[in-house]
């Protein structure tokens, strides 16, 4: 397997190493690679659960640029 080397922060590493022992992985590369493929399909189901009901108006509140375009 070919490797290379990344700059990462200190705290990154920290974290990469604390989710390595949890997950009792071999490597960072399988971790980094989890990470990947977990976060990859995020879900929005739920996002409008807050309310009951919305207008139209405030589900395309924030939809429209200055000129006033979708």
């Amino acid at each position: 397997m070919d490797s290379t080397t990344i700059q990462v922060q200190r705290s990154t590493l920290e974290l990469l190493k604390k989710t390595k022992e949890r997950a009792k992985a071999g490597s960072y590369d399988e971790i980094i690679r989890f990470l990947y493929k977990s976060g990859s399909r995020a879900s929005m189901a739920g996002a409008l659960a807050r309310k009951k009901s919305y207008t139209k108006s405030e589900l395309l509140k924030g939809l429209r640029d200055k000129h006033d375009r979708f």
